[in-house]
């Protein structure tokens, strides 16, 4: 739906063009009325104008200067001036300024109704036209780091997407690793910072270590780079060339230059920086598990410490075997989980549940306890849910959240999570009731707005300020509840009204006219017609 502003300093014109609008029922139109330039001007700065269709000479500000604030408040507006005659000078140097088009007064409303018909077509193939590509592109390169370190990290978390069609996606992005090669894994953490420093600084100093470190590894190595979790870091890391050494050479270089980061890192920036690299490189499918690997030294033994320069083999070597884990039970899928549940997403969350308990059911050790770690992770996400009242209230009378708390009141391990899934059908079913409920509520308000006040001002923007929502959202709600737009809504509620007054030989029609929203009983009489093909007196002459 568009939005139309009728401007002249003649009530009778605004209001008949106005009139001749709300008729058409071709044409979504939001219809404004300004009677002089000041009004225009108030509804330019409140509201988003996509059409003006405005008188070229008026006290107190020309049309031609009024062209200009419209396109200071809104460049893609178009402007259809009213003009005499002798006006073509203005017309000529109004079309210079970027008018869309001028009618002569004289002419009927079929060509008025043309003229904004264009204007109606031009603003919709301009919101198909695939001319701002370019723009597009050139903004695409500057988001595109951000893009990179999104891709890697989801790289690392093992996403199906961004393992397939690595070559393709790595071309795309600009990443200048070779899909089909191995890679090494270096792993970093900053571990203290100067006291003081702002979050802006802070992801400052994380910049400068990715300048520096690139600086320093990319003389030799091919490297892509990607933060995680609070200023933790990753380097992924190739050989420049196929020889036959480039891997042991490789090794040796990043070792080197890692002890060289850290101590510039210290230096320059003040900060504490502890390194740990893998000590092979890894196929692509096998990263994620070493990077879960990596990660968890820092959670260990050396790892509580400061600037640590190590290698997995050297943990590995001090303490035996590090225990292998699953990869997907220690990536951000509860992310997804609690995102899923608390945004409605129903589909999304049980694929993913039944995935993770898919991996839950092997019987060796590690997964046993990889399943009380699963359950206790998603009680946190559901208690964060079961802290609004009514969603407890509602689980409660279905469900013993007494056993929510407690995994070892459950029978078996299948029969704990099993629980799981019915708690989260009843949230889902929570949202899903209270979601309706909220949209219900406000298509009854506005549909009572819209029967008090059919004298009033029903534009969308004014009923959209009732139920405080975005005008445009708005309109899409209603349409999707009531399968009609809210234009129809109002011209069905002034209808019935008429007919109602009409019944009722005691109100004249000039009375009727007024209490439905018209400003003149010319305006009431073509609304009534085009509704019913009957005037409000055979109306009325039939009733009787």
């Amino acid at each position: 739906m568009y939005r139309l502003l009728i401007i002249d300093d003649e009530d009778m014109i605004v209001d008949g063009m106005a009139d001749l609008f709300q008729e058409q029922t071709d044409m979504e139109l939001e219809v404004y009325r300004a009677y002089d330039v000041l009004e225009a001007i108030e509804w330019l700065e409140q509201t988003k104008i996509d059409i003006v269709l405005s008188d070229i000479q008026m006290p107190g500000l020309s049309g031609l200067q009024l062209q200009q604030r419209i396109i200071e408040y809104w460049p893609r507006c178009n402007v259809i001036f009213l003009t005499g005659y002798n006006e073509f000078t203005y017309i000529h140097e109004a079309m210079r300024n970027g008018s869309f088009d001028y009618v002569l007064k004289t002419e009927t409303d079929k060509v008025i109704l043309e003229s904004v018909k264009k204007a109606i077509a031009k603003l919709d193939e301009e919101m198909e036209m695939q001319s701002a590509l370019q723009k597009t592109t050139q903004l695409l390169q500057r988001a595109l780091p951000y893009i990179q370190k999104e891709y890697l990290r989801d790289l690392l978390q093992g996403e199906s997407y961004a393992l397939g069609s690595m070559d393709r996606q790595f071309a795309q992005m600009s990443i200048s690793l070779q899909p089909s090669n191995p890679v090494l894994l270096v792993v970093g953490r900053i571990d203290e910072w100067t006291e003081n420093l702002n979050a802006f600084d802070r992801a400052l100093i994380l910049y400068a270590v990715h300048n520096i470190s690139e600086e320093l590894l990319g003389a030799s190595t091919r490297v892509a780079f990607t933060d995680y979790e609070r200023f933790r870091m990753v380097w992924l890391i190739q050989p420049k060339t196929d020889a036959e050494h480039g891997w042991e050479q490789t090794y040796r270089f990043v070792q080197g230059t890692l002890e060289q980061l850290q101590k510039t890192c210290r230096q320059l920036l003040k900060i504490k920086l502890s390194l740990i690299s893998a000590s092979r490189c890894c196929e692509w499918a096998e990263l994620p598990a070493r990077f879960i690997m990596i990660k968890r030294m820092f959670g260990y033994g050396l790892g509580l410490g400061e600037e640590l320069l190590l290698t997995d083999q050297a943990y590995e070597t001090e303490h035996g075997q590090l225990e292998q884990v699953k990869s997907p039970l220690q990536t951000y899928l509860w992310i997804d989980l609690k995102n899923d549940l608390e945004s409605g997403r129903r589909e999304a969350y049980f694929a993913s549940f039944d995935a993770m308990t898919a991996l839950l059911s092997a019987s060796d050790e590690q997964t046993e306890k990889a399943r009380t770690e699963w359950y206790y992770t998603l009680v946190a996400i559901y208690i964060s849910i079961l802290n609004y009242n009514s969603v407890r209230r509602m689980a409660a009378e279905q469900m013993d959240l007494d056993k929510l708390t407690k995994m070892q009141a459950h029978s078996h391990w299948s029969s704990a999570f099993d629980y799981l899934r019915e708690l989260a059908e009843v949230i889902f079913a929570h949202r899903y009731e209270g979601q309706t409920n909220s949209e219900n509520d406000v298509i009854a308000r506005i549909k009572s707005y819209i029967g008090k006040n059919l004298n009033d001002d029903l534009s969308l923007t004014r009923l959209s300020d009732i139920v405080s929502l975005n005008p445009s959202y708005l309109s899409r709600l209603y349409k999707h509840h009531t399968g009609e737009a809210l234009t129809e809504t109002i011209k069905q509620a002034r209808l019935q009204k008429s007919k109602e007054l009409l019944r009722q030989p005691g109100v004249r029609i000039n009375e009727i006219s007024e209490r439905v929203g018209f400003l003149s009983e010319r305006s009431f009489y073509r609304f009534f017609k085009s509704m019913t093909n009957l005037t409000p007196q055979d109306y009325r002459e039939l009733q009787k």
